[in-house]
């Protein structure tokens, strides 16, 4: 085991001191993402440890612990998530790591490229003959939860704590008493969870011990395999969060026509080619529709798709829906169909999109797949699923008055105090082959910084997770700006035909009390 840092603490009482543990311990435990979920044990005594009566769960809900597994009942939630498991009979020799994957040993050779010692699902054992213990949709919660390894002989009327480990919050931690024949652990109020990276910016999701000693663990009179309290460590002392991989953001779809396979992040911006729609990969299995599911659905899985406003053909007057036809680059065509009573396109601001002459819109579209009349149509339930991404004069060029150019700043109210280390995030929108300039300026028009400066080929927009979308109140020669109101400015000159849009964004920099 190579560790990633040291920690030296000495705990002084009569009773609470840390010492390097004399017993088997979590030491690596990831929740996020799903299919890259462990737990990893480590054997730091000098004796190999046969693991036939060791028992792990993760199911803690009231009235339903893992201690009440002698009495044959209450012992776990039932829960199609949660598990407690009891060990094969395998060991851990001295100063060895046992890896154990939540999911299938192929899903993680897949992510990890080697084989998990045990996989839950296919290698431990049900602690009851009648029913499974281990849930069908086994996950680690990534805000808050806890994991317990335990002893029990089989036989004896109490079992005994190996390890416990508990992040983001004690809700879901123990805390035994002489009530129930046991003595009493650490009260909840007073144990020490790490945090939870979840959800974080930071892909900072593996939890890793940093140090053999429990550190602050009450080591006497506890209910331990070696008479420790082992609720009574500071997890936030012996555990640290790791980042795990590179924080990429894009499209982690391989089915999707803008994959990007260096993601580690989805953006969101996933778009679905027509034939993958068209032959039905995204089916819904439903025939005509006069309402609009919710888009999460999971049986009803939503798609995001682009394309060309190409021509448009009012069903309505027939009962039926709009149906505007769009034409991807490959000149797949695929119906959007809106229904007036969940979305009256006529009556809406983007009532012009349904407008002769046609050719000129490009539009991404989110909604589910149906069929209507026979044929897939892509059911989009208001304008909220729909955003213009390029526009077109008559003659094919960028249209100066329809142009979706905007600097959009983020949050609300602008205002930042760049002596407090904050940041303004912003997020700006520009057309196709175009050189983008964003610059700040004082109330004054003089000239504070640079922020971008940069040619995209084709229209899009750039995101406030984006490294470089972000101001620190600082000028182009890094100096804190006076308090006082400035100017965000956004200027993209397109290169086809040297047409320049600019929009300005207001921005408040306010002083420490």
């Amino acid at each position: 085991m190579k560790l990633t840092k040291l920690l030296f603490a000495v705990v002084m009482s009569a009773l609470m001191f840390s010492g390097q543990a004399d017993h088997i311990i979590f030491n690596k435990i990831i929740t996020y993402p799903d299919q890259a979920e462990m737990i990893e044990i480590y054997n730091p005594t000098d004796n190999t440890i046969n693991l036939e009566n060791y028992y792990i769960t993760d199911a803690t809900s009231t009235g339903n612990y893992y201690f009440n597994l002698p009495s044959g009942s209450d012992y776990w939630s039932g829960s199609g998530r949660d598990f407690i498991a009891k060990f094969p009979n395998i060991s851990i020799p001295a100063g060895d790591n046992l890896s154990i994957s939540i999911i299938t040993s192929e899903a993680f050779f897949s992510y990890f490229g080697n084989n998990p010692d045990l996989s839950l699902t296919e290698d431990m054992l049900s602690v009851d003959e009648s029913e499974s213990t281990i849930g069908l949709a086994v996950d680690l919660k990534d805000s808050k939860e806890c994991l317990i390894l335990f002893y029990w002989d089989g036989e004896s009327e109490l079992v005994q704590d190996v390890d416990y480990f508990i992040w983001g919050s004690t809700t879901y931690g123990v805390s035994k008493t002489t009530d129930d024949g046991y003595l009493d652990d650490t009260p909840l109020e007073q144990q020490l969870p790490i945090r939870a990276y979840f959800p974080s910016d930071v892909v900072d999701s593996m939890y890793v011990r940093v140090s053999f000693d429990e550190i602050g663990e009450i080591q006497e009179n506890g209910n331990g395999i070696t008479g420790h309290n082992e609720m009574s460590e500071d997890f936030t002392q012996s555990w640290e969060i790791v980042q795990q991989y590179e924080l990429i953001y894009g499209c982690t779809d391989a089915e999707a026509v803008n994959y990007n396979p260096e993601a580690t992040v989805d953006d969101g911006n996933c778009l679905m080619a027509f034939p993958n729609i068209i032959n039905g990969e995204y089916d819904c299995a439903g025939d005509s529709q006069d309402s609009c599911p919710p888009l999460s659905e999971s049986s009803c899985p939503s798609v995001t798709t682009s394309g060309l406003i190409v021509d448009y053909f009012d069903v309505t007057v027939y009962n039926g829906p709009h149906a505007i036809t769009i034409e991807d680059s490959e000149g797949y065509r695929l119906e959007m169909t809106v229904w007036p009573d969940q979305w009256d396109i006529v009556d809406d601001s983007l009532s012009f999109l349904i407008e002769a002459p046609f050719d000129r819109f490009e539009v991404k579209i989110t909604g589910n797949v149906f069929e209507y009349q026979g044929e897939k149509q892509l059911l989009v339930c208001g304008s909220e699923y729909l955003e213009i991404t390029k526009s077109y004069d008559t003659e094919g060029y960028f249209s100066a008055d329809t142009s979706i150019i905007k600097a959009e700043i983020s949050p609300a109210p602008f205002v930042i105090i760049p002596s407090l280390g904050e940041h303004l995030d912003y997020t700006y929108s520009f057309p196709s082959d175009s050189r983008v300039i964003i610059r700040i300026y004082d109330i004054s028009g003089r000239f504070i910084t640079s922020l971008v400066d940069k040619y995209y080929e084709d229209s899009g927009t750039v995101s406030r997770h984006e490294a470089k979308s972000s101001w620190d109140g600082r000028d182009h020669l890094g100096q804190i700006v006076p308090p006082g109101t400035y100017l965000m400015h956004i200027e993209a000159m397109n290169f086809q035909n040297g047409k320049t849009t600019t929009d300005v964004a207001p921005i408040v920099v306010g002083v420490q009390n």
